[in-house]
């Protein structure tokens, strides 16, 4: 037997299942969560072997420091790289692309992510504690990718609104306050999670009240100078959820950017236009009677609000998902070319067209099967993001990445490419999750 010192982590070579019904990300409760059990098997991709072949191995497990800290003996599984490893799945529209996936049958075949090399120890925060399972390797993402000359030219009205706190230059980030094994994360937990992605983003979207996330994420973003962007995520509960936001930040409102109302209950069903729009206005009512005068808005996916131009018109901006991985026509370098013109498109559509329009969600996974030329990877994550990010140079404030950490609570679904676990930027996951 070979000894492999496999930079690889466990959870980057294993975790080849992942994701969750959302149907454009359907942001679902955490009641739906499941932790998903690893393989017992290791992949990797090597032109040597002509066929793919199973071999007993040592393996030499390293963190993302390259430090080493366990051997085992593993079934490693070669497999070579070739033309036949290239899924073709059929191009539909753009629309087509973001209703409801196809059943599992027609899912493509799982690409294999490769191997990404360790960054310098000075640019990743050293860990609080040893990890038990070695975590992916952080890629550092680029904004020097350059951006099609076919792109949309950035209009005058994508500009952010002043955002508070000297921000408004930093894009914002998604974030879940719940562990991947099950159960929610302490204050201590999520203090240490905004720690390490605090410094790169201005607003940190939440989606909902429940596990005291409010409370926790308002003391994080206080000590690291963020705002929050906070989440009804029940409109049948939008009182209690006001009440809870409002003890949340001891109704100090300085801290909060926005709400909003639902999260893609039009494109999923949940909820019809009218029950979404009845739940803005009784938002917004009890929102003004706790104090809070800032925005207040329904998002959707953009192919909601494109066919529902009144979820933005009667939102105080428009906020919307737009996610080009789910696009089987876009790769990842133009995905910074879909989102800006699929906000114009809404734009169009818009009864003031010039009128704020934050995207809410995008961003690209790194581990999943492939959808058309929407490939996943580290690389083509790195990619996806500098694109998004050259996009936006100039109005960060107007977009916001997802997501902080990978989601190991999420359910793995052919429809959503069994890529809803790793999203994460840089491949990370939160310590509570190592």
């Amino acid at each position: 037997m070979r000894i492999s010192a496999i930079s690889l982590t466990l959870f980057s070579l294993l975790h080849l299942s992942a994701g969750q019904l959302r149907r454009r990300h359907v942001h679902q409760h955490r009641a739906n969560r499941a932790f998903v059990q690893k393989r017992d098997k290791i992949t990797v991709t090597d032109n040597t072997f002509a066929t793919p072949t199973e071999v007993p191995e040592v393996v030499v497990y390293v963190d993302q420091f390259g430090n080493s800290y366990r051997t085992a003996t593993e079934t490693v599984v070669y497999v070579p790289i070739t033309s036949t490893n290239t899924p073709e799945v059929p191009a539909p529209s753009v629309a087509a692309a973001a209703a409801p996936a196809p059943p599992a049958t027609s899912a493509p075949p799982v690409v294999a992510p490769a191997p990404v090399p360790a960054p310098p120890a000075s640019s990743v925060p050293a860990p609080k504690q040893p990890a038990p399972e070695p975590s992916p390797t952080p890629k550092t993402i680029h904004s020097e990718a350059p951006v099609s000359s076919a792109a949309p030219a950035p209009v005058a009205s994508l500009a952010p609104a002043p955002v508070s706190g000297g921000i408004s230059d930093l894009h914002g980030v998604t974030y879940s306050p719940y562990k991947g094994a099950g159960g929610c994360k302490s204050a201590q937990e999520v203090d240490a999670d905004f720690a390490l992605f605090a410094k790169d983003h201005g607003v940190v979207r939440l989606y909902g009240v429940d596990c005291d996330q409010v409370a926790s994420a308002y003391k994080a973003a206080k000590k690291y100078g963020n705002k929050l962007f906070l989440g009804i995520f029940d409109i049948n509960q939008v009182a209690q959820a006001v009440s809870a936001m409002a003890d949340g930040v001891k109704r100090d409102w300085s801290q909060v950017d926005t709400v909003s109302v639902g999260n893609e209950l039009v494109n999923s069903g949940a909820a019809t236009v009218a029950q979404s729009l009845g739940a803005l206005t009784q938002a917004r009512q009890a929102l003004r009677a706790a104090g809070y005068q800032g925005p207040v808005v329904i998002v959707d996916t953009f192919v909601a609000v494109l066919a529902h131009p009144e979820l933005c018109d009667q939102s105080d901006y428009c906020a919307v998902n737009v996610h080009p991985f789910f696009d089987p026509n876009t790769g990842a370098p133009k995905a910074g070319d879909f989102v800006t013109s699929t906000v114009q498109r809404i734009r169009g559509q818009m009864a003031d067209s010039s009128k704020r329009i934050v995207v809410t969600e995008t961003g690209w996974p790194w581990q999943g099967n492939a959808n058309g030329q929407a490939v996943p990877g580290m690389d083509q994550q790195t990619s996806a993001l500098s694109s998004i990010k050259a996009a936006y140079s100039s109005n960060a404030g107007n977009v916001i990445l997802f997501t902080a950490f990978n989601d190991l609570w999420k359910k793995a679904e052919a429809s959503t490419f069994m890529a809803e676990q790793f999203w994460g930027m840089g491949g990370r996951y939160s310590p509570c999750d190592k």
